[in-house]
Parts: structure tokens; sequence; C-alpha cells
């Protein structure tokens, strides 16, 4: 392990994980959810946390199997997620659009099997400047897991775009998250990182 990552282990993993549970066992618990499928579920631990506070069932599927998770994970292609159409309450989504070729494409799948709701929790770029931040977040926190690095970043106007093309709409949306402490804040957190819980408009999906 390099000093960056016993760097971004120490000060920014935990911190980071600890944050995303409080936020999404929020929206779980307030909305109801009681299935959630998390899409691109890495090794499971975000999700293992989830659930030691919120009475739910969480299923993982991811491109890369990790040796150790600490929940079951099933292989997908990236492409199709093996579910029928609307047969999970929630499909939630944590810093993976941005790993793919093509963003819309995989987002259209997670509103396909979603019955109602989307968890997004990404990045969204403003410029030269913030993509080469984005980068380095990525590169530091992904690399030594042989995890695909696309950088395939939108902007504020794509994602509305994105959301207003799947018939979503917003039920909270919030930008400053919080995920690091002092510089690290100032660098890499406001403005660059999201949290979105989206709903379908309507039951059905085609």
């Amino acid at each position: 392990m390099t000093l960056a990552d016993k760097f971004h282990a120490k000060f920014i993993y935990n911190r980071r994980l600890d944050t995303l549970c409080e936020l999404i066992q929020t929206f779980i618990k307030k909305h109801g959810c009681t299935e959630i499928l998390d899409v691109g579920a890495g090794d499971g631990k975000l999700d293992k946390m989830i659930l030691s506070v919120t009475p739910c069932e969480i299923t993982g599927v991811d491109v890369l199997i990790r040796e150790n998770t600490f929940i079951p994970i099933e292989l997908y292609d990236g492409k199709h997620i093996d579910k029928e159409d609307g047969s999970i309450d929630a499909v939630m989504a944590v810093d993976v659009l941005h790993h793919t070729d093509n963003p819309a494409k995989l987002f259209k799948e997670l509103c396909r099997v979603s019955g109602k709701y989307i968890i997004i929790k990404d990045h969204t770029v403003h410029g030269p400047i913030s993509y080469l931040k984005l980068k380095l977040m990525d590169y530091v926190g992904n690399k030594r897991f042989n995890v695909r690095l696309q950088y395939n970043y939108l902007t504020s106007t794509e994602w509305n775009q994105l959301f207003d093309e799947n018939d979503l709409y917003v039920i909270s949306y919030n930008s400053d998250l919080h995920l690091y402490k002092g510089l690290c804040h100032l660098l890499f957190d406001s403005n660059l990182q999201f949290i979105v819980l989206l709903k379908k408009r309507s039951k059905t999906w085609s």
C-alpha cells in the first residue's frame, strides 16, 4: 500500500462511508424501502453498515467481484441487470456511473429495474480544474482495486437532462455532503459531490 493509499484509508475512506450510510439509511427509512439493489457495490461494506441500522434487504451486483466482500455480490456485465422491470423498491449507484463507458445507458437500466426510487451518489464537473481534482480522487481511491477509471463525469445540466429523459423527479438533492475534513473538504468536497433521491413518475417502465 502506497503512502497515498494509507492517507486515503485513514482520513477519507471511513468518514466517507459513515456519512453516506447516514444519508442513505435516512432515505430508506423515510420512504419505507424494504428491498434495495446496489449496482456497483464494490466490497459491500457500505451495504453492511446500512443493514446494521436499517431493517431492509440489500443485494449487490458489480462487474468485478473482490476476494472478500461484506455481503454477497453477483457478477453482471455492466450493461444489463438480471432483474425484472420495476422489481426492486430502490436501486442505488454510489460513485459508479462515471466509471462506465456510457453513464446514460446504465442509468436507464437502473430506472428500468427500480419500482419507485433511484439513489445516485456521484460527481459534478464544472470545468478543467474540477475535472483534474475528480480524476485525482478517482485514481487514489480506486486504482489499487483495479476499478475501471473512465472519468466520465457529467455537468449539472447533463445530470438534469438525464433525470428528465427518464421521467424522474427529485425528492432530495444534497451537494454539501461533508465527506471529508479540513483541507480535503475545501479541495474535493464542496460542489464536486452530490447525492440525490429520485422517484419515477409512473409505475410502468418501457
